[in-house]
């Protein structure tokens, strides 16, 4: 059988107008927008003083909650400015500064570290207990109030 011009083609036949400058326009402004946004998520993703700022703040969490069971249970508690020293359970606990860092002892024994990178912290005698003071390298400050359950003479100085 031979083929003709008026034979019906199964394919349809192609839009050949392409582009207009109308679409042109808002395929650019879409590629635009999303170019824009993606600086400001690679600042999100790469910034590292947001989640370091939640560790520190995690970091003091479990200190402060560290200290708070060791001063509830102390048989005694001696504080001085840049000590903490408790008898717990027959064994004496020291908190004191090495560097940058806040360290404790068991006995005189030891070197565990709780904080880290701070500039300063200090140890300071309330009612029935101990106030705890530290500012972070950032200039951050922490605080904790710690009071004894039990009255057990009081704290010395």
């Amino acid at each position: 059988m031979k083929a003709t011009s008026n034979s019906r083609k199964s394919v349809p036949q192609l839009n050949e107008l392409g582009f207009t400058m109308l679409e042109m326009l808002i395929s650019l402004l879409v590629f635009l927008m999303i170019a824009s946004m993606l600086p400001l998520g690679f600042r999100i993703i790469l910034d590292d003083s947001v989640t370091e700022k939640g560790i520190r703040r995690m970091e003091w969490d479990v200190f402060s909650s560290q200290v708070k069971k060791e001063v509830r249970t102390a048989e005694q508690l001696t504080v001085q400015p840049d000590k903490l020293l408790m008898k717990v359970n027959g064994h004496f606990i020291l908190y004191e500064k090495y560097a940058s860092s806040m360290r404790r002892k068991v006995d005189y024994q030891g070197h565990e570290i709780l904080m880290q990178n701070l500039s300063s912290f200090t140890f300071e005698v309330i009612a029935d207990g101990v106030m705890i003071k530290a500012v972070g390298l950032d200039g951050t400050h922490y605080s904790v109030r710690v009071h004894q359950f039990f009255q057990t003479g009081g704290v010395q100085l």
